[in-house]
């Protein structure tokens, strides 16, 4: 692990973050106190949003704005309808 100052990091900064885009580590330190780490943090799995649950939580909200949540039902309601009626003429 390397050892970079607060100085260095203020003029290298865009050299500093390729090199730990490529997996280096730095030690960052302040008036030669270590402050704190650079490392490159691993890749998130690609998470796919999970609608169903999400309007099945809408769905059980208060609905004080007049109407909204029951709007949203009778769009997907229509929408089902829809891909329902495109899958037997099919």
């Amino acid at each position: 692990m390397k050892t970079l100052t607060m100085r260095d990091l203020n003029r290298k900064t865009a050299a500093v973050l390729d090199a730990v885009e490529r997996g280096e580590s730095f030690e960052l330190r302040r008036n030669g106190r270590a402050v704190g780490y650079l490392t490159r943090t691993p890749p998130e799995p690609e998470r796919k949003p999970d609608w169903r649950a999400h309007f099945d939580w809408l769905a059980k909200q208060k609905d004080k704005a007049g109407g909204f949540v029951g709007e949203l039902e009778e769009d997907r309601n229509r929408q089902r309808a829809r891909e329902a009626a495109l899958e037997e003429s099919a």
